[in-house]
């Protein structure tokens, strides 16, 4: 699998290379997983989950975080942690996959159809947290998971380990992301286009526009970090594959940007317009406060009702002349 040094960082390892990526992937994959939760935090407080489209969002929030656990697993010695951790690493990612193609289907849909896949929102979650765990099982069916370099993965040893490396996560990833690419960029054109095909202005259409317009590039958004991403992992797995020596600024990188899908997302959420204003402490303090007075409210009805609600029932038989 590439270079002396990298494989000389299976388990613990004295070299200051793979110490130095150890510290980098748990530091940057309990960054994203404090990220990951304050935005899910965010979706939850503003009830911005009512929307279908944010939905997709908390979903994707939700895989990123869940794909921080076996970064911040650092290096893994003992067989059975070791497997897990490849497992994990494998099926999360591919759950940020799949919600990131859902919701950049969501957003095609959106653009030339005006209308959404909510409708098919419980069969997203089939295939967004079921059909990953399948192809996250299939290197146990080789004992393919294992020590990998400075974490744990595909082993990478023999030549079947290196097939399914790319039949499991690199070859579908790669056609995904240049899928994901030529997609992005056929509905920038298209949205363009469309903009141009107004010819007279009329302000309830015109605010159709700029609301959906707004929606879709917000969307789009999270398709695009997960492809900027991906680059570099990609690039570096190209490297290890036709060199024979680790490029250790291409590992370097990819300890970074793999864990951090979570926390580029939060700092896009955060940015949008109509988020700006609530991100700031005194206005999430009162909405804190808000939904408090809120609860004690109906808590308050719900006591306040359900006295009445017996009395109701006691009086019943005897107004019917039973006793």
């Amino acid at each position: 699998m590439g270079g002396d040094w990298l494989t000389k960082c299976a388990g613990s390892s004295s070299d200051s290379r793979c110490e130095t990526l150890n510290i980098i992937r748990v530091f940057f994959g309990s960054l994203s997983f404090t990220f990951s939760l304050f935005m899910i935090f965010l979706i939850w407080l503003y009830k911005k989950y009512m929307f279908f489209s944010q939905r997709l969002i908390l979903y994707l929030s939700i895989a990123a975080l869940a794909d921080t656990i076996p970064y911040m697993m650092g290096t893994v010695d003992h067989e059975f942690g070791c497997k897990a951790q490849g497992y994990l690493m494998t099926y999360f990612d591919w759950t940020c996959v799949a919600w990131v193609s859902v919701i950049t289907a969501n957003g095609y849909r959106l653009i030339k159809e005006e209308m959404s896949y909510e409708s098919s929102e419980s069969l997203f979650h089939l295939i967004c947290w079921f059909i990953p765990a399948l192809l996250a099982g299939i290197p146990f069916i080789w004992d393919a998971y294992g020590h990998s370099g400075p974490w744990c993965w595909i082993k990478g040893e023999k030549t079947m380990e290196n097939v399914l490396r790319f039949l499991v996560w690199y070859g579908p990833v790669l056609v995904i992301v240049l899928g994901l690419s030529g997609l992005l960029i056929y509905l920038r054109v298209y949205i363009k286009r469309q903009n141009r095909s107004y010819e007279t202005y009329n302000p309830e259409q015109e605010n159709t526009k700029t609301a959906k317009w707004r929606e879709v590039r917000i969307l789009f958004t999270y398709p695009l970090v997960f492809v900027l991403l991906s680059i570099v992992p990609l690039v570096a797995r190209v490297q290890m594959a036709f060199k024979s020596d680790t490029s250790f600024p291409l590992i370097l990188i990819t300890s970074i940007t793999a864990p951090m899908l979570g926390a580029a997302n939060t700092l896009l959420y955060s940015c949008s317009p109509d988020m700006r204003q609530q991100i700031k402490p005194s206005s999430i303090w009162n909405e804190i406060r808000h939904r408090k007075r809120q609860t004690l409210a109906e808590s308050y009805n719900f006591t306040e009702e359900s006295p009445g609600c017996d009395e109701a029932l006691l009086a019943g038989p005897s107004s019917n002349g039973f006793t």
